[in-house]
């Protein structure tokens, strides 16, 4: 049995699927189950990483772990470290932990510093551990879907990063890969797209698929957080966020093998994943 936590997130249903096609026993944990819609045959489980006491029942029976907290406060991996810590407990023998490429990079942002200290959590509780460190995911593009449906202008700012985004099925196919196939014990992974995409080449793949033009209009930083606070976004967590993005910019553009090498397939594209998810764009 494998235990999948984030299991409504972009990846962990896309791995609970993955994982539920092939037959492979599977519990998706979620705060909510009532509300949670799942493949037939997944086993589902109330489980919250802010309240320990319910973990220990998600974890009954489980031999593998993903490991997917919400994220991080400024107390660092309490909610990590509270699940590694039951699943040592229970006798999980494999722990996955998706992480970021920021770490790779030795990136100093909260989200970064967040999953760095997260990956040694994972690794003092659970000797037979893997890392998956992925770069941008294409879901990313979600902020930009708003002003292309209605002004067919994708607005970006200054010094945003090439970048060689990932769609989150391959993340989630080369975590099925890792937790069902033997020799990934202590070993780290970061994961990418196959090519590395400017803002420009972004915003051109999103016209293509709609049949019609995107234009690309550039703001500096100065008017892109008075749009954010117009918008009424703000806070720690969009500070993290922009600061990774911030830094990415000296490494989003590097091209990592991983997804083919691992799974003997190609990353899936840009033009795959907006085809996928057009209509937000209409």
């Amino acid at each position: 049995m494998m235990l999948i936590t984030g299991a409504t997130g972009n990846v962990g249903s896309e791995l609970v699927a993955l994982l539920a096609a092939g037959d492979i026993p599977v519990r998706a944990m979620t705060r909510e189950p009532a509300k949670a819609t799942f493949p037939s045959g997944v086993e589902v489980v109330a489980g919250d990483f802010d309240r320990p006491d319910t973990l220990a029942a998600a974890l009954d029976g489980v031999e593998k772990v993903f490991v997917l907290p919400p994220g991080y406060g400024p107390e660092g991996p309490v909610q990590e470290r509270a699940l590694a810590a039951a699943a040592a407990a229970a006798g999980v023998t494999h722990l996955v932990k998706l992480s970021t490429s920021g770490v790779t990079f030795d990136a100093t942002d909260p989200i970064s510093t967040g999953h760095r200290l997260g990956e040694q959590v994972v690794k003092d509780f659970c000797p037979a551990w893997t890392i998956l460190r992925p770069g941008t995911f294409m879901v990313y593009l979600y902020g930009y879907a708003a002003a292309i449906a209605a002004e067919q202008t994708m607005y970006v700012t200054e010094g945003d990063p090439v970048s060689a985004m990932i769609h989150p099925r391959d993340i989630a196919a080369v975590a099925a890969h890792v937790l069902t196939t033997p020799g990934h014990h202590g070993q780290t992974y970061t994961l990418t797209g196959g090519r590395a995409l400017s803002p420009q080449d972004q915003a051109d793949i999103i016209g293509q698929v709609l049949g019609r033009p995107i234009r690309l209009v550039e703001r500096t930083r100065a008017e892109a957080q008075a749009e954010f606070d117009r918008l009424g976004w703000r806070g720690p967590r969009l500070d993290a966020l922009l600061e990774l993005k911030r830094q990415s910019a000296d490494w989003d553009h590097h091209v990592f093998d991983t997804v083919e090498r691992l799974t003997g397939e190609p990353p899936l594209t840009l033009h795959d994943w907006v085809s996928e998810n057009a209509h937000v764009f209409r």
